[in-house]
């Protein structure tokens, strides 16, 4: 079976592409819509072009908690800053 890839759309390092059997692309003729890396590595297929942009989302999320050292809770309490005496604002003459 052949796998044709049309591009649907294209979101930081990755593509939506509808998946069909022929080479002309028609709507009626997706069954699938995959999500690809820039390498050109299928990552998830998903029926719907709505599930995939959700699916997408979600892993674009994960790319930037992964890449950073932001806690994903960020409705967690934070560290108590120790005071240095001086306020903010104004310089010490």
């Amino acid at each position: 079976m052949n796998e044709y890839r049309h591009h649907i759309q294209t979101r930081g390092h990755y593509q939506i592409v509808a998946l069909t059997r022929d080479s002309e692309y028609e709507q009626d003729d997706v069954y699938a819509y995959a999500i690809m890396s820039s390498a050109g590595v299928k990552l998830h297929q998903e029926v719907t072009l709505s599930e995939a942009q959700i699916w997408l989302d979600d892993r674009i999320l994960k790319d930037l908690i992964d890449s950073s050292d932001v806690s994903p809770d960020m409705m967690s309490p934070s560290r108590r800053v120790e005071r240095s005496g001086l306020r903010s604002g104004r310089k010490r003459s």
